[in-house]
């Protein structure tokens, strides 16, 4: 699958890096310094993706996304917002003009590289609202002034299933804490007991997630997703096995 990419920086270097990771699989890449112009041709070209440094001259970055997303021939673009910071502030304002995802800089091909892979494939969004993922990362979960130490088995953008001795019943609601070390990110999610699996496993959805904490989760999905080659790979880590809310 070729995909059509757009890459919007006024930073040679992330320009550079983009290409150099995506014509070797067939990609054809599209760089604009000029925001403006890249505007312009958003309104005229689809595209597969569009990556969008976020401090863009001419055009604003966030408006630029908001250009991207209302033109008739991008609507299912994805758009990943390039921040040169990581304050939570900015990730929700990007998340708000219709960004998917926010990566911010340094661009490294580390992050770029499995995105692409990921993304190089029929159906990709489908799969990657779908799967369940291994996840090995303590868990503090809070519930009724006491805390338990658990541990998760995988993760999904809606939910987890963790490890561990926990006498909590389901439909209550309980606060996680962990972190997702693959894309240096700390969590901190509301949740609901919403299956128990004897006295050691319990599946959990998330209430509300935060934009920050979505996009983490996106992030740390999409880097794993090329894993995923084949349909009964989805059917072993798949929701309908592990997680029923």
């Amino acid at each position: 699958m070729s995909l059509k990419i757009m890459v919007v920086d006024d930073e040679p270097l992330s320009q550079k890096l983009i290409r150099s990771l995506a014509a070797p699989s067939g990609h054809t890449v599209f760089t604009f310094e000029d925001s403006q112009e890249a505007g312009q041709r958003a309104e005229t070209q689809r595209f597969d993706v569009a990556f969008v440094a976020m401090g863009t001259p001419q055009l604003d970055g966030l408006e630029l996304a908001r250009r991207i997303r209302k033109s008739p021939l991008n609507l299912e673009a994805t758009i990943v917002m390039l921040s040169a910071t990581d304050d939570v502030k900015s990730l929700r304002t990007a998340y708000g003009e219709g960004a998917d995802l926010v990566l911010s800089k340094p661009v490294t091909a580390g992050r770029i590289r499995p995105m692409l892979a990921s993304m190089d494939s029929p159906g990709w969004k489908g799969r990657r609202h779908a799967a369940r993922l291994p996840l090995f990362s303590e868990v503090v979960c809070t519930w009724d002034g006491q805390q338990f130490p658990l541990r998760s088995m995988n993760i999904s953008e809606t939910g987890m299933l963790l490890q561990g001795l926990a006498d909590i019943e389901v439909g209550q609601e309980v606060r996680l804490e962990f972190k997702i070390a693959e894309v240096n990110a700390s969590l901190n999610v509301l949740a609901r007991i919403v299956r128990k699996e004897g006295t050691e496993r319990v599946a959990v959805a998330f209430i509300g997630l935060a934009p920050e904490g979505l996009n983490a989760i996106q992030l740390y999905v999409l880097g794993r997703l090329k894993d995923l080659t084949r349909p009964r790979d989805l059917s072993n880590i798949g929701m309908h096995r592990l997680f029923n809310p």
